[in-house]
């Protein structure tokens, strides 16, 4: 079984609005987290959808699915955490308690203000989560990566052979999170401290399989990311 969730509980302070989490924020003729739906709901195995949202924000955003879903997709809203961490953890815990969930089963997690993700990169994470356990979307970046300890001064260049730059989805088989659970929980890593997934299966000797990004698959969080999307949708569209 492959589940698909699609992280949406931040609220999107860099978006500079007041009135609205940046995922509702329209792209084109839909909001972007419907704009992100859709290409789950086309994918042939993703048939059951969670949805992670502001808990205040949960009925809008149940209207809004049942206004748009015309697919049939069996897509389930909850009440998010206050990271991807925590909010990853409801989801596993949704999903035992509802569908019962096996150790082989396939969790997708994909942000919900990245709206270009592709079929190809949806697949291979799958594949890539059940072969080697945990998988991780990435594309390699022409900038010079530079580590600041204190935000004012350069500490450190990591070679850039070294530097990836991470996208979602990160998949993983959910009998492997349950192990990175409890490594967590026996070492006292606190989720709300710990906001990457990524870097807590690796802190518990996981192995994470890189799945090649895409350049367009990028995340909205400004105003210019908004308007470089809309740009990109009505190239897309011609």
């Amino acid at each position: 079984m492959v589940y698909a969730a699609i992280l949406a509980a931040g609220i999107g302070t860099r978006m500079h609005r007041q009135d609205l989490p940046k995922q509702f924020l329209p792209l084109g003729e839909k909001p972007i987290i419907i704009n992100t739906l859709e290409q789950f709901f086309i994918n042939p195995e993703t048939r059951t959808i969670i949805v992670v949202a502001p808990s205040e924000w949960k009925q809008f955003t149940e209207d809004l699915i049942n206004k748009y879903d015309s697919m049939g997709t069996e897509i389930h809203v909850i009440s998010g955490g206050s990271n991807k961490s925590e909010s990853a953890v409801l989801v596993h815990e949704y999903i035992k308690n509802t569908f019962g969930g096996n150790a082989d089963d396939i969790l997708v997690t994909h942000d919900g203000v990245r709206p270009f993700i592709t079929q190809r990169v949806i697949t291979e994470n799958i594949r890539a989560a059940e072969t080697y356990g945990a998988a991780c979307t990435a594309i390699s970046t022409g900038d010079t990566i530079a580590v600041s300890e204190d935000g004012c001064t350069i500490t450190g260049v990591p070679e850039k052979r070294t530097v990836i730059a991470e996208q979602t989805p990160f998949s993983f088989r959910l009998g492997i999170f349950e192990d990175v659970l409890k490594y967590a929980d026996e070492n006292n890593i606190s989720l709300k401290n710990e906001t990457e997934l990524v870097r807590l299966f690796i802190a518990g000797k996981n192995s994470v399989r890189i799945i090649k990004g895409d350049n367009l698959n990028m995340k909205i969080v400004t105003p210019y990311d908004l308007e470089v999307a809309n740009a990109l949708l009505t190239e897309i569209k011609r």
